[in-house]
């Protein structure tokens, strides 16, 4: 019986949320540093903290889509 997920999914989509948390958490260093900025207390949401947050995830997409156009990263760990 095969799995439903292969490995090469898990594998690759582990490497996707490495790299997006890894950016996520420098662009909110960043920007605790710089702009004093603060993404807020995950148990207490507030409206502005979810845009905080949100901005914080679309600049570390942003920045995995050009490192891999400048293919610095790769697209996949595991390819076909």
């Amino acid at each position: 019986m095969a799995s439903p997920y292969p490995v090469k999914d898990i594998a690759n989509t582990a490497y996707h949320s490495a790299v997006i948390t890894s950016l996520a958490i420098g662009y909110s260093m960043l920007g605790k540093k710089l702009i004093r900025l603060d993404v807020g207390d995950p148990a207490r949401p507030d409206f502005t903290e979810f845009i905080k947050l949100s901005v914080v995830v679309t600049l570390s997409m942003f920045t995995k889509d050009w490192l891999v156009k400048q293919k610095l990263i790769p697209d996949d760990i595991l390819h076909n």
